[in-house]
């Protein structure tokens, strides 16, 4: 945990400077309130690659410089049990949305009120809805308001943090979405002897075409509404040299879970788990190793710190651009 708090703290040093910029902005261009809305901060990485924990860790830092910092996670935007079941039931055929996780299961009526709540500053009490993976036999189900995190009475929120696997991740257009597939079958029909066999990094050529225009679509509406570059003032990614290591650490995660409750997974579960996230690094993870901000042409600089870490999650490089 100590080794955590000091990169952490490293990090964070990099990131302050453009917090203290966006706090000490006059706030009159804002139509209401007297407080400058807060710098929002995102937090991707990798399946595994501990962004929770990164995510917590920058939350406290923060809250250590006198600053207020809160964070909410992509996983509390689900939908609800009933929701989750009608996306699987109205699209039977597409492995991607059996279970929750990929861009389509999340509640995007209450992304929408969330990230309002900041866009004008002001004192009054913020909800932090909050998803229960435990219920339904692991299916999950949004608790009830009442039961939701909260901001204090009068407290003023100077950082948001958002955290999930697939912010940053920007949709592509359909001809490019076609044409990576199609490249992909003509990979995959060629190939004889594939040595990614039992852990494969290259996956759309499993999926139907219209599977993936269906993710890709809903990653489009959640990149307008509120994950986007526009929406967000910086960014950090956990990377890595290696996506086999994302089995090995949800592989990792499984067997802590399993001393610490006594249930959880198979390891056969948790591979098939993570196939089904694969696609999505492969058609995704490219655009944003080059730069989440690039589309809005240059108006912000220096705004995404990745790291890429290695099998063992320390990191071996830093990169600010």
């Amino acid at each position: 945990m100590a080794t955590v708090e000091l990169e952490v703290d490293r990090v964070l040093q990099l990131i302050l400077p453009h917090i203290k910029r966006h706090i000490s902005a006059p706030p009159s261009i804002f139509e209401k309130g007297s407080h400058q809305r807060p710098f929002k901060l995102a937090v991707t990485g990798l399946q595994g690659s501990g962004k929770s924990t990164w995510s917590t860790g920058i939350v406290n830092a923060i809250n250590k410089t006198g600053l207020k910092a809160k964070t909410l996670s992509l996983d509390d935007l689900y939908l609800p049990h009933d929701g989750l079941v009608a996306v699987r039931e109205s699209n039977p055929g597409n492995k991607l949305v059996r279970t929750r996780g990929q861009p389509g299961t999340h509640d995007l009526e209450l992304a929408k009120w969330f990230f309002e709540q900041f866009d004008q500053p002001t004192k009054e009490e913020k909800l932090f809805p909050v998803f229960d993976k435990s219920k339904f036999g692991g299916e999950g189900d949004r608790l009830p308001k009442s039961e939701w995190h909260h901001s204090e009475p009068g407290e003023v929120v100077d950082v948001l943090v958002f955290e999930g696997w697939c912010v940053g991740f920007q949709a592509v257009s359909e001809s490019a979405l076609r044409t990576a597939w199609e490249e992909a079958r003509t990979a995959a029909a060629a190939s004889t002897d594939d040595p990614d066999i039992k852990l494969p990094i290259r996956t759309i050529a499993n999926h139907e075409l219209e599977h993936l225009a269906f993710i890709n679509e809903r990653l489009g509406e959640y990149n307008n509404m509120f994950m986007g570059p526009r929406h967000w003032d910086y960014l950090v990614h956990l990377d890595t040299d290696d996506l086999r290591n994302v089995y090995a650490w949800r592989l990792e995660q499984e067997a802590w879970l399993w001393k610490l409750k006594g249930t959880g997974m198979t390891d056969e579960a948790v591979i098939e788990f993570i196939k089904g996230y694969m696609p999505a690094y492969e058609l995704y993870l490219g655009t944003l190793r080059q730069g989440f901000f690039q589309a809005l042409g240059g108006s912000k600089t220096n705004c995404q710190l990745s790291m890429k870490l290695d099998s063992a999650r320390k990191i071996t490089e830093i990169r600010e651009f």
